[in-house]
């Protein structure tokens, strides 16, 4: 059986200019999204956790154009960068070697993700991940205006911006775990989805808010800050408070999901293997953002290339 090697993960960058200088690549290493993707698929195979990993590259890639360097500060300039973006998830097909670069990474991720995928699976991922770009066009748009959100609007835009429900689409792929449509449970699956994506926002906003903050931007800490008239130190106990009571709805709507009674075995099974696959990968979640370098000032002396 093949073994995912982080090595062969770096190679794939390259070659799709992701990290295009040795600065890149020892910042790319230092993100260690192998950590990721294995402990999202502790059971996946090599194939399946590259696949995730190759997406969890390309996510943080994009988030870093825009958060380290700048993508966005002119009018129109990240909607120009988006745009090729929006054409792969229209269209829904293979690379074109006459498109930009990025379209070109999202086109080959797509394929593999997509095949044999339904065509339900198909639109609510170009939509979600359409919301995704639509919300970080907003924020880059606030960002120039300097408008400063209330903490409600925040955390709301916020769960749109940290893309992870179209990575949990992609985990629907490389996890073998679909998400059952039944009205049944339609609600409560969208409130564990919401869940995560608050849960992982807001412990990615403590994080990096040193980092944050030194760019000038707004995140959890510096809204609660100000919000309720505090010291950082107590924005911070205010989050991690914030991120507990979220986490215990997570696990109460998981649990409830557990014991639905009116489906029938199958359905019951597919729905607690989903329920299986998204609460592995918070945890996953929660763990990299420990682990991980991404936000670490000097990224390079974090690396643990070779």
């Amino acid at each position: 059986m093949r073994v995912f090697e982080p090595a062969a993960l770096l190679r794939w960058a390259r070659k799709h200019g992701l990290a295009s200088n040795s600065r890149d690549e020892h910042r790319l290493a230092a993100m260690r999204v192998d950590v990721l993707a294995r402990g999202a698929l502790p059971r996946g195979d090599a194939a399946d956790v590259e696949l995730t990993a190759r997406w969890a590259v390309f996510i943080c890639w994009l988030d870093d154009q825009i958060d380290r360097r700048g993508l966005g500060s002119a009018p129109g300039e990240l909607e120009h960068f988006t745009a090729p973006l929006r054409e792969v998830l229209a269209r829904a097909a293979g690379p074109s070697e006459a498109e930009a670069p990025q379209a070109r990474v999202l086109a080959e991720l797509w394929e593999p993700t997509a095949e044999g995928m339904s065509d339900r699976w198909r639109k609510r991922f170009a939509a979600d991940y359409g919301d995704f770009l639509d919300a970080c066009e907003e924020e880059t748009a606030l960002r120039r205006s300097g408008h400063r959100l209330p903490l409600a609007q925040y955390v709301a835009l916020r769960r749109r911006t940290i893309t992870l429900l179209p990575m949990l689409n992609v985990l629907e792929r490389s996890g073998h775990a679909a998400l059952l449509e039944d009205t049944l449970v339609d609600a409560q699956l969208r409130e564990l989805r919401l869940a995560l994506a608050d849960v992982a926002g807001w412990a990615n906003d403590l994080a990096s808010q040193r980092q944050d903050t030194a760019a000038g931007q707004d995140n959890l800490l510096s809204l609660l800050a100000r919000h309720h008239g505090c010291t950082t130190g107590q924005a911070r106990a205010r989050a991690a408070a914030m991120i507990e009571k979220r986490r215990a709805e997570f696990r109460t709507t998981a649990a409830e999901l557990r014991t639905v009674s009116a489906l029938p075995p199958p359905l019951l099974r597919e729905l607690r293997a989903y329920v299986d696959l998204v609460e592995t990968f918070l945890t996953a979640t929660l763990h990299w953002l420990e682990t991980t370098g991404r936000f670490a000032p000097d990224p390079e002396r974090r690396s643990r290339l070779g």
